[in-house]
């Protein structure tokens, strides 16, 4: 039973059924259905589907139909989960649907959701009360006569807000809708929803057009789970160890450095991978440093955090995780307070050893030290090891705090397995990122306690001076982290891009985990033999008209993935990088670069997360169509740029030509230069390409590119 507001269910019932008799006697006419207790009619999201809830920061909690959970197990159990919500999503789709077929040309000009009141004083927000937000990615079900759309930018949390439809929206004759029965005899009904709803609508004002049908209804709060689980962290202390028998290696007198990773189990399998730890790209770097620390661990068995509701505080973990860390030291004297260092995260795929080796060397010669660690589910299974040979022969092998996990029981670690959740629900990255800047918090809580790394009781890392940097995932938690924790002073992201889910819908990289999102629900949902079809709209397109058999069904799912997994979504947290700081975290410096056709993180993904930041004037695009007609030899897909285009795999990593490793310096480069100036200036980073190729690469996009460049 659905109680929203405390509502009355005969009472609504009653409205319903005069609603109905009403309808029957009306004048023939295309109407906007109004049944608030059903999804499938809407307007839909609606406050009425909520219940209250004094333990949630909104004051109510999701109260949807729940699927029967013999025939739709899946939908079952992310109906259940979507029930311990406190709102709807920061990116809701909203839902409408007439009685008769309308000219979708009219739909974007009469439909669009008004900001209202908002819940706490935690946060300025990006909207004031009246706001009027547009609605994206329109697409139109003419076998049902339902829209869908997407609000054209981000939600603020914890907000209400209105749903609107007028009578701009015409029927194929060219005749205005009407409202339906229900909801006009909702506007004057006395109970809690319908008194809420009718105050919303007498506030709006649309002439000359007039208000046909609404419904009102309260985002999320998405922020506050991080929020609280950094206030833990004074409970649990750090307790920092350097590796044994040996730490510390100078990198000048290394001959090889292998990794063995853990890449099956029962027995046990290893694949070695050798790093160019003898390369002149190293040039800068003095000596690495391997230890570790204590850092809670909310993660349960399966890789998943539990739902908590949003106004308690967290209870301290009883677990914890031993977090592996690899510091890059400068070859350049130590400062009196110890190196201003920058914690760098790695790509999805990648580990401590990767991305951050690679771009440590420019931040070297900045004088940064690095810091890195690997994300949860990354650097294979537990097992895998680091061989380090020094140049005399002497050879000293570690345990290389590899974080993958067999989360699927096939024998097999995979490069990031642990981290995405498919099974019984797709969590995704959800708690995967959730987790990990978890662990970088704490980290950042150990520098700034002191971390001495040569064992001589003196720290070596500036405490006062934490930046960031991250490539690919470590730029999309990089923005989860950089929201939530304000000793890092400045921050850089590259390629990073929001929400998760539209990264796999639209990447070819990725496709293949929509794809086995898809097909492990039970029962599956593949519409087309053994992949999909979801016919779905790219961002800032026209109405999509849909006939393709279960395209509907298919973005519903992926709607519903969203909205469970947003709460560890870089979309949740990209609003509060500068436009709405979270309490005591001040906006901050952020520097984003993204690569113009990138088939990893498509642009239209790059874009989401710059708009909704508001950083369109720190983002600098690479642009890999202008740099490969100049050398075809370039890679085709460039999301690897900052890290010399090295794809993973085989034994050994191969550099790029001259092109590629000018492109990558550059982009370094304007990285280091940024952290150099605390973020108060931007380096161009057009200057080794335009010796090599003689052109600039790298602009500030006047326009940020909706569509997919490839």
């Amino acid at each position: 039973m659905h109680h929203g507001m405390i509502e009355s269910d005969a009472t609504m019932l009653r409205l319903l059924a005069v609603a109905l008799l009403a309808r029957s006697l009306a004048a023939a006419g295309t109407t906007v259905l109004f049944d608030p207790s059903t999804p499938e009619t809407g307007p839909f999201p609606t406050d009425f589907l909520t219940l209250p809830d004094p333990l949630q920061k909104s004051g109510l909690r999701i109260d949807i139909p729940v699927p029967d959970c013999a025939s739709q197990y899946t939908a079952c159990q992310e109906a259940g989960l979507a029930d311990q919500l406190d709102g709807f999503s920061i990116r809701a789709r909203v839902r409408v649907r007439f009685s008769a077929d309308v000219n979708t040309a009219t739909l974007p000009g009469g439909v669009f959701l008004v900001a209202l009141d908002n819940l706490t004083t935690d946060e300025p927000g990006i909207y004031k009360p009246g706001d009027r937000i547009p609605i994206d990615q329109p697409v139109y079900d003419p076998s049902t006569h339902t829209l869908y759309a997407k609000p054209n930018n981000v939600l603020d949390q914890h907000r209400r807000y209105a749903l609107v439809v007028t009578d701009a929206v015409k029927d194929t004759s060219g005749a205005a809708v009407a409202s339906d029965a229900a909801y006009l005899a909702c506007l004057q009904a006395a109970t809690p929803y319908c008194a809420s709803l009718a105050r919303a609508v007498s506030g709006i004002a649309v002439a000359p057009q007039k208000i046909v049908a609404a419904s009102v209804f309260t985002t999320m709060s998405a922020t506050t789970w991080l929020e609280h689980a950094r206030l833990i962290l004074d409970y649990v202390p750090p307790a920092p160890l350097l590796a044994q028998p040996q730490s510390t290696f100078v990198i000048s007198n290394l001959a090889s450095l292998v990794l063995h990773e853990q890449v099956g189990t029962n027995p046990p399998a290893f694949v070695d991978l050798s790093l160019p730890v003898t390369s002149p790209i190293v040039t800068g770097l003095d000596r690495l440093v391997i230890g570790s620390y204590i850092s809670p661990s909310f993660l349960e068995q399966d890789q998943t955090i539990r739902p908590a509701p949003t106004l308690p505080q967290l209870a301290v973990p009883t677990s914890a995780n031993q977090v592996y860390f690899n510091a890059l030291l400068p070859s350049t004297p130590k400062p009196a307070a110890g190196y201003p260092v920058v914690i760098f995260g790695h790509g999805l795929g990648d580990s401590r050893f990767g991305g951050p080796t690679a771009v440590a060397p420019t931040l070297a010669r900045a004088g940064f030290a690095t810091i890195a660690i690997n994300a949860v589910g990354h650097g294979f299974g537990p097992l895998s090891t680091v061989t380090f040979v020094d140049k005399s022969g002497n050879s000293t092998t570690l345990y290389a705090g590899g974080r993958g996990v067999d989360l699927n029981g096939d024998g097999i670690i995979d490069p990031d397995e642990g981290c995405t959740v498919f099974t019984p629900v797709a969590f995704g990255t959800r708690d995967c990122f959730r987790q990990t800047v978890v662990d970088l918090m704490q980290l950042a809580r150990l520098i700034r306690q002191g971390l001495d790394l040569d064992g001589d009781g003196i720290p070596d890392l500036d405490p006062a001076h934490i930046y960031y940097a991250g490539d690919s995932l470590g730029s999309i938690y990089g923005a989860m982290l950089m929201a939530v924790e304000p000793t890092v002073r400045a921050a850089a992201l590259n390629v990073g891009g929001a929400t998760t889910v539209d990264i796999a819908r639209w990447s070819p990289a990725y496709r293949s985990l929509a794809t086995e999102t898809l097909q492990v629900r039970v029962p599956p949902l593949l519409n087309q033999g053994n992949t999909y079809n979801e016919d779905y709209v790219l961002p800032g397109q026209p109405v999509k008209v849909t006939t393709v058999p279960g395209a509907i069904a298919i973005q519903n799912v992926f709607e519903m993935l969203e909205w469970l997994g947003i709460q560890g979504d870089p979309i949740a947290f990209a609003p509060h990088l500068k436009p709405s700081p979270l309490a005591g975290a001040p906006a901050r410096p952020v520097l984003i670069q993204f690569a113009r056709g990138d088939q990893s993180v498509p642009n239209p993904a790059n874009s989401l997360l710059v708009e909704a930041a508001g950083l369109q004037a720190n983002t600098w695009m690479y642009q890999h169509d202008l740099a490969r007609a100049q050398d075809p030899n370039l890679p085709v897909n460039p999301h690897p740029f900052l890290v010399f285009f090295v794809e993973l795999g085989g034994s050994g990593i191969q550099l790029p030509d001259a092109a590629g490793l000018a492109i990558s310096l550059d982009a370094q480069q304007q990285i280091a230069g940024f952290l150099s100036a605390d973020g108060a200036s931007i380096p161009d980073p057009n200057a080794l390409v335009r010796l090599v190729l003689g052109i600039r690469v790298f602009e500030i996009p006047p326009v940020l590119p909706l569509d997919l460049g490839f």
